[in-house]
């Protein structure tokens, strides 16, 4: 009886989540507070016959929305809950009473009350109690700059649960706390298990190969930690948000992409939460590039992974890789359009983000096709207002697979600017306390400076770099997450995060 019940399970699971439609509305974009009149939220729609990009009318939204944020719909597709990883919201941005300080710690101290944005990657994920349409699990973590190990940690993992009530408001029934030592930060991914009734999530320890998995759901609520060390240690460098984390459809398979383009690469059992058979598979030598997104095809058959300008198509048949595209733009205010990371659409389509303050999304338009039958299409969408740098964290809900290939993508003419990135500029030490080092490999550009924003996006830093070798001084910015450009002239000829510890 219980082997049926698991064929049963497996059967009607992807029907039950392509039934709910928890993803079919995203959020992405900044808040309304920041006195631009581009800045606020957009609203990737899916609900219609055809794909929709509008703005999120309301009239005050306070917080900003990337892949350190989630979301979740309601049965019919209708957003439901957001959270920030500092506070969770209704529709309406009315915080959720008693998740007025989701994330305790000091990046909530240092920016929550601020900006209303936990600037780290991957560090919350809602999911729906698959058995109670009413409940509503949040997994999240916080994140710290530690000056001992020069590096970004995080030292708790949460469980939140809220519900909602008759009326449709919703409560903070408990927190639980999970995991309290230092473990990496961000890279919070769940799938379904076997029996389609309950979640796999999983982080990993900071100081070795641990694995620890929770199963989350059902009237027990929390079943873990399953702890299991397995392959190479996630690298300190790769800790700092760079590289995103994925199951694949099918469950079979657990993905990470670090900062080197490598993918680390699981088997991964839904019913027991082993992880097996790990390969470390290079790819994309000599780009100079760090890793951004990686997601998994509808079949379960491909990866793809993106280094800031370039995409890369991972054939896990016979673990082969090949080059698909190569994106380098500039918009209106002259921010560059970068490859972000990525989300599956319920639309059997791929969207990646730009990686910047920008308004366009790219698409890969069949992603179970191989090489650049793959479809993918530059600047498909543009944003009626400026995205923060990658779309929100949201669990796999493609379970099999299952999306719904008759939503029409609205094709518009895109624009497609190329442009040759120079190469032979290093950026070290990152993380740095006080100096930083810019240094130029063949030649010195003329005119060539940096400029280092905060999370925001404002301006904190900018100098030119007129040797070989430029040493800059930080002293008076406090330490936490910044962005760098350099740039010559008008061209740009490198980006990426900085971490200051004290």
């Amino acid at each position: 009886m219980k082997n049926l019940f698991i064929v049963i399970s497996l059967t009607f699971a992807p029907l039950l989540l392509q039934a709910q439609k928890y993803d079919y509305q995203w959020l992405m974009g900044y808040s309304a507070s920041i006195p631009h009149p581009e800045f606020g939220i957009s609203l990737l729609n899916f609900n219609q016959p055809a794909i929709e990009v509008y703005a999120y009318d309301q009239e005050f939204n306070p917080i900003d929305i990337h892949d350190g944020s989630s979301f979740i719909c309601d049965e019919s597709g209708e957003l439901l809950l957001i959270t920030n990883n500092c506070k969770v919201f209704d529709r309406d941005f009315l915080i959720v009473p008693g998740t007025d300080t989701l994330t305790p710690g000091t990046i909530f101290n240092s920016y929550c009350e601020q900006s209303g944005e936990y600037p780290t990657s991957q560090t919350s994920l809602i999911l729906p109690e698959l058995t109670n349409d009413s409940t509503f699990y949040i997994v999240h973590k916080d994140s710290e700059v530690s000056n001992v190990l020069q590096a970004l940690i995080s030292k708790n993992l949460y469980l939140s649960t809220v519900v909602r009530k008759e009326d449709g408001s919703f409560y903070l029934w408990g927190t639980r706390l999970l995991i309290d030592q230092e473990i990496v930060p961000g890279k919070v991914t769940a799938c379904i298990n076997h029996d389609g009734d309950k979640w796999w999530t999983w982080t990993a320890d900071y100081h070795s190969n641990a694995m620890y998995k929770f199963l989350i759901g059902g009237q027990d609520t929390v079943q873990g930690p399953f702890v299991q060390e397995i392959g190479e240690r996630i690298r300190d460098k790769d800790n700092g948000g760079i590289g995103q984390t994925a199951f694949s459809p099918d469950t079979k398979s657990m993905a990470l992409l670090t900062s080197d383009h490598k993918i680390l690469l699981y088997d991964f059992d839904n019913e027991s939460g082993e992880l097996s058979n790990y390969q470390c598979i290079p790819v994309a030598d000599g780009d100079e590039g760090y890793g951004r997104g990686l997601a998994f095809s509808f079949d379960s058959r491909f990866v793809y992974l993106s280094t800031v300008k370039n995409l890369y198509q991972v054939d896990l048949i016979d673990s082969t890789w090949e080059h698909i595209a190569f994106h380098e733009s500039y918009d209106e205010n002259s921010w560059p359009v970068g490859i972000g990371k990525m989300q599956l659409g319920p639309d059997c389509r791929i969207y990646i983000s730009p990686g910047s303050t920008s308004y366009y999304i790219h698409v890969i338009h069949h992603p179970n096709q191989k090489g650049k039958a793959c479809g993918f299409e530059a600047r498909a969408l543009r944003s009626p207002t400026i995205i923060d740098r990658y779309f929100p964290n949201l669990p796999m809900y493609r379970f099999g697979g299952v999306c719904d290939s008759t939503i029409q993508f609205p094709m518009v003419n895109s624009v497609e600017v190329i442009m040759e990135e120079k190469e032979g500029v290093k950026v070290f030490p990152n993380p740095f306390a006080n100096d930083l080092n810019v240094s130029f490999k063949n030649s010195i550009p003329k005119n060539a400076h940096i400029r280092v924003f905060d999370s925001l996006g404002r301006s904190c830093f900018k100098s030119p770099l007129l040797a070989f070798t430029n040493t800059l001084t930080f002293g008076e910015i406090p330490s936490g997450l910044y962005f760098y450009e350099i740039w010559e002239n008008s061209t740009l000829l490198k980006s990426g995060k900085l971490v200051k510890v004290e």
